[in-house]
């Protein structure tokens, strides 16, 4: 049987960020990549962060080595805070060195405080090929802002601020974003919403695979449509707290 989640999950984070405790942050940043793990959407590497309101502090999965391994196994004690800089202020682990990102997407958008980047592998194929996210389904669609996705055309390892300023120019004003050959990003004011997004993106994008395939253009959800299916959905806290017990459950 599945065990209940426990305070700690980061199921009990305020909805509101602004409202969010540093520790609970944390709690919240650990969560998400064992949410991430269990879809199968990040491994060793990958990451997901998020940024303490009012500050220039960032709460983010540490680099990968021979300690942090599974993102599964990482608790809230174990996450690295950075500083926009990417410098590391707090914790016993490095950041990863992709931390510029996160810390370049937080200084182009200042409506944006959570952060994913993963190796989702239909994204990024979809991104690969330059295909379209068609809006095909109708949860994953809303959730992606119709399929809305920008791109980076470059495969690099962003180690640097330059490239990370290069790869924020690209996100522009967009939810999610390819980076060609590489991954992909998803944003947005709540980690637990980036996340989700992310999944979605996964979704829609192994259902578009499908669709190229047949060589059939599909029929997609319209725009008025996506309007009134948004006002349809479930909230944030009933879908995160459907994958956390399916993290949880997996980790069984």
């Amino acid at each position: 049987m599945a065990s209940e989640p426990q305070p700690d999950d980061g199921q009990h984070i305020s909805p509101h960020a602004e409202a969010a405790s540093p520790d609970e942050l944390r709690a919240l940043v650990a969560a998400a990549g064992r949410v991430l793990h269990a879809q199968g959407l990040a491994d060793y590497l990958g990451h997901c962060s998020t940024r303490v309101p009012g500050t220039d502090r960032v709460i983010i999965k540490p680099k990968h080595s021979a300690r942090v391994r599974s993102p599964a196994s990482l608790r809230p004690e174990d996450m690295a805070v950075i500083d926009l800089d990417g410098n590391l202020v707090e914790g016993r682990e490095k950041p990863p060195s992709e931390r510029f990102i996160h810390t370049e997407i937080y200084r182009a958008r200042p409506d944006v405080t959570a952060v994913v980047h993963t190796h989702q592998e239909s994204s990024t194929v979809l991104g690969v090929l330059g295909a379209e996210l068609l809006p095909v389904l109708h949860v994953p669609a809303v959730l992606t802002s119709g399929g809305n996705v920008a791109t980076w055309p470059c495969p690099l390892l962003v180690e640097t601020p330059a490239l990370g300023r290069e790869m924020a120019a690209a996100l522009g004003s967009a939810q999610l974003c390819h980076l060609q050959g590489h991954g992909i990003v998803s944003v947005a004011g709540d980690l637990r919403a980036a996340v989700l997004a992310a999944i979605a993106m996964e979704q829609l994008a192994r259902v578009n695979l499908t669709i190229l395939q047949t060589g059939l253009r599909p029929r997609v959800i319209t725009p008025g449509e996506l309007d009134r299916l948004g006002n349809q959905l479930a909230s944030v806290e009933g879908r995160w707290a459907y994958y956390l017990q399916a993290a949880s459950a997996g980790a069984g």
